[in-house]
Formats: C-alpha cells, sequence, structure tokens
C-alpha cells in the first residue's frame, strides 16, 4: 500500500488517524494524502426553510464560512505538529515516507469518494458521539462508493497495526474481497489468524483460506469458534486480544443495508465498539 488517504476535519480526531497513517507509511514507504474536507457554505441555503429573509441567510453562510476557516486553521495546525514529530517529509521519495496537505470544498460526504478512488487505503480516527455524523458519513460513503478498504483507529489507541492481523471469515464476496485488498498488508504481517465464527448461519471453515494465504507466503493459522452472547463483533474482538493482534480485517455489510440497520449487524457494532483496529471493505 504505497498511497493512503487521511480525511481530516479539523477536529480532534485528525491526529489518531495521522498517527495511525504514519506507522502504516514508515514501514511500506508510503504517501499520505491528509486533506481537509469542508462542506460548501452554499449547501446549507437549502436547509433554511420559509421565514428566513436574505440577511438571515447571509449570516448563516457567513457563519458557516467563519466555521470553515477555524476548520481550516485547525487541521493546518494539527498537520504541520504531526509531520514534524513524525518526522516526515512533504518530499516524495521512492521507499520513503512522505505527506501532503490540501483542502476539498464540496457536498459533505460525498466529497470524499473521488480522492478515496485513487488511494490504497483511507485512513480513520473511530467516530465518538460527540463528534456529529461528519465523520460517520465520510467513512460510511468510503466503504460504499470508494471501492478501496477502510481503517478505523481502534478506541483504546495504538498506531502500529498490521503486524498481528485476525481476519474474520464467512465466505461473503465482501469478506472475499476485503482480503484482496488487504493482501499487501497481509502479506507483510508477522501472523494472520482466519476466524470463522460460528453464528448457526455459517458453513464455511478456515482452510481453504489459509492455504491461499499460505500459497502468497502468509503465516497462516485458522479457527473456528462458537459465537459468543454478545455477538459475532465481540467474539472476534475477543479472539484478537487471544492471538494479541492488533487489527481485525472484515467484509463490511454482507448483509443488506437496511437489514444490518433494522436488526444490528456485525459492521455496525465494529464502526462503534471495537477497541482493535478494523479494517473494512465491501
Amino acid at each position: 500500500m504505497k498511497r493512503l488517504l487521511v480525511p481530516l476535519l479539523g477536529d480532534a480526531g485528525d491526529r489518531p488517524a495521522l498517527d495511525l497513517a504514519a506507522a502504516i507509511a514508515k514501514r511500506r514507504g508510503a504517501h499520505i494524502d491528509a486533506i481537509l474536507f469542508v462542506r460548501d457554505p452554499r449547501d446549507m441555503i437549502p436547509l433554511v426553510g420559509e421565514g428566513f429573509n436574505a440577511s438571515m441567510i447571509d449570516s448563516i453562510v457567513e457563519a458557516a464560512e467563519a466555521q470553515a476557516a477555524d476548520r481550516d486553521r485547525a487541521a493546518r495546525a494539527t498537520y504541520s505538529a504531526w509531520r514534524e514529530d513524525a518526522g516526515i517529509s512533504e518530499v516524495e521519495a521512492a521507499g520513503k515516507p512522505s505527506a501532503s496537505f490540501s483542502s476539498v470544498t464540496g457536498s459533505l460526504p460525498s466529497a470524499v469518494v473521488r480522492p478515496s478512488r485513487t488511494a490504497d487505503l483511507v485512513v480513520f480516527a473511530r467516530s465518538k458521539a460527540e463528534d456529529g455524523q461528519e465523520r460517520a458519513g465520510l467513512v460510511e460513503v468510503a466503504m460504499f462508493d470508494s471501492g478501496r478498504p477502510v481503517l478505523l483507529a481502534g478506541s483504546a489507541g495504538g498506531a502500529d497495526v498490521g503486524r498481528r492481523v485476525v481476519v474474520g471469515w464467512n465466505g461473503s464476496a465482501e469478506a472475499a474481497r476485503a482480503i484482496a485488498m488487504s493482501m499487501p498488508l497481509l502479506a507483510a504481517a508477522d501472523a494472520v489468524t482466519v476466524v470463522v465464527v460460528d453464528d448457526g448461519d455459517v458453513t464455511e471453515t478456515p482452510d481453504d483460506l489459509v492455504r491461499t494465504m499460505s500459497l502468497w507466503g502468509i503465516a497462516a493459522t485458522g479457527r473456528t469458534v462458537k459465537v459468543g452472547s454478545e455477538g459475532v463483533a465481540a467474539t472476534l474482538e475477543a479472539e484478537a486480544s487471544a492471538a494479541g493482534a492488533d487489527m481485525i480485517l472484515l467484509g463490511a455489510y454482507s448483509h443488506s443495508r437496511v437489514r444490518e440497520f433494522v436488526m444490528g449487524g456485525v459492521t455496525d457494532d465494529a464502526l462503534t465498539d471495537s477497541t482493535v483496529a478494523m479494517m473494512l471493505a465491501r
């Protein structure tokens, strides 16, 4: 993985995502595109209902512009401090990590799609309730529309990921694509554990996938475990803890998005609750 996209919002979540990307870039000699995504202030106008006059609309747009300027200053300051601390140059050189900063003003969260599609990996901090919906919206759009894997930092912190990986395998097309897109990272791992969680609906075994990984030269082992009382995501996290893993790889939304929304699902649990870094793709 040679090109990492880190979407920034000018808030406290920017630094954990940059730290996570730096750890990967230093091992892979990758470039980090740190891009601040800012909502176009004019997008606020259609949200204004009846009863708002021109002066009131101007005030709303001015407030949005001031907020955008504040976020720009905050994101640039975070990026500069991070780059200095990480010792990462802005000069691209083969085999060495590098980084650049830019900003995109447009409709959110859809603006993240275009730069995501030319990256190898999109890196986010984990969304928190106090963050509002902006980061969560960027994560979801990146997962559904970019065609690239998304990496979320673990809620417990820790920037060094990809050395010991647990792969959640259920035989789905989404899981297969997630693994295929992540092969460069898996091939560089010290150990990979393929885990099939038996929830009464999965008939797969880890054996064939372990064989494929072995042919790639990946030190992989396989396990089939019974689902715990707290569900598949919690079971995978427990397996990651037992294996000393720093990352879990999952195929996202193997069931329909509507079913996941109504009934809950592994992906939604992974997005909100995991203490371990989580890579998702579909």
